[in-house]
């Protein structure tokens, strides 16, 4: 079976980018022809505000002349144009609820375009795919016939060292975006004395993440290759995503893997991982409420022993890439029978 997979970025920590790797690199091991079509691909600059159009685009027109497959795959919006023209069976997985993303980050008119084209183009798609049950349950509302199969962790990529370069080290790696809360960071440091702060990765707001590592209220490390980081994250005394919008977090599967205790919003696919103080904690997008929550793991007014074997066993279960990957497996062979 000949299968072309769609995304956006490949390179990164970004949640996104690890699925589509691990998934690529699955799929090989079990014999398919695999074949990955992202920005990183087809040359294309990241320019903030276009690249996800810029993908689009270019990635329809190389689509257009490229072979035959008997599946494609795509992950997000920005892959639509792709999948549509096609050939093979076309399936989309969406990572979240696209265009209330899109409404957060780029106002209410974008939204509404957004909105538009989920309600008048995935109807024209074989299959459709979520990672949370959130977003399965948004698109169904719309009247689609949506499967829920979540993001996953493969254990074998997890490090074995660790890295500390704070003490105390709270950790958070990935999109530096405002759907993300990450400006919350800032605040908690700045308003609540939320010390040991170590965050890396890229986005629209790095550059407030550089003014505060220049004045030493959070270390702020960039971009970093993905193994790098699962060191930092290995190291750490706690993991935070304060995000607004959230779907299935692969930055939270990896910290709980990893035996690292938790602090997360109330939102989205953050409360389908976690059971609030029975895998982790769960805050409001709020920087008091974030600092006083890593407080109390640091100083272990939780029971962080207790917390973080749960999160593990909750990974083992429901978060392994084994189960994720015969799920698709199982969508594959439906579009080509």
């Amino acid at each position: 079976m000949k299968i072309l997979l769609l995304s956006p970025r490949i390179s990164g920590v970004g949640g996104i980018a690890q699925h589509v790797r691990v998934l690529a690199r699955k799929l090989y091991s079990k014999g398919f022809t695999v074949k990955i079509l992202s920005a990183e691909f087809l040359k294309i600059p990241n320019i903030k505000n276009l690249a996800n159009l810029l993908y689009g685009v270019t990635s329809y027109l190389k689509t257009i002349l490229e072979e035959e497959y008997d599946i494609v795959h795509g992950h997000n919006l920005p892959t639509l144009p792709s999948l549509l023209s096609s050939s093979g069976g076309k399936l989309l997985t969406l990572h979240g609820v696209y265009s209330k993303q899109v409404r957060m980050l780029h106002g209410q008119f974008l939204g509404y375009l957004s909105r538009v084209v989920e309600k008048t183009f995935l109807k024209k798609l074989d299959a459709l795919t979520t990672v949370s049950k959130e977003a399965a349950g948004y698109y169904r509302s719309l009247g689609l016939t949506v499967e829920y199969i979540p993001n996953a962790i493969d254990l074998s990529d997890l490090p074995i060292e660790s890295e500390r370069i704070s003490d105390p080290q709270i950790a958070y790696l990935g999109r530096l975006s405002y759907e993300k809360g990450v400006d919350l960071l800032i605040e908690a440091s700045s308003r609540y004395g939320l010390r040991g702060l170590v965050v890396a990765g890229d986005g629209p707001l790095r550059r407030y993440f550089m003014k505060a590592h220049e004045k030493n209220m959070l270390i702020y490390l960039g971009p970093l290759p993905r193994r790098r980081a699962l060191k930092i994250l290995a190291g750490s005394d706690a993991a935070v995503l304060p995000s607004r919008q959230e779907g299935i977090s692969t930055f939270l599967l990896e910290a709980m893997a990893l035996k690292i205790p938790v602090v997360a919003s109330r939102v989205g696919g953050n409360i389908e991982i976690i059971r609030e103080n029975l895998d982790g904690l769960l805050i409001d997008p709020d920087p008091q409420q974030l600092s006083k929550a890593v407080k109390n793991i640091l100083t272990k007014t939780v029971h962080v022993d207790e917390i973080v074997e749960e999160a593990y066993k909750r990974i083992i279960t429901e978060y392994n890439w084994d189960k994720v990957l015969q799920k698709y497996l199982d969508v594959y062979k439906k579009l080509t029978s």
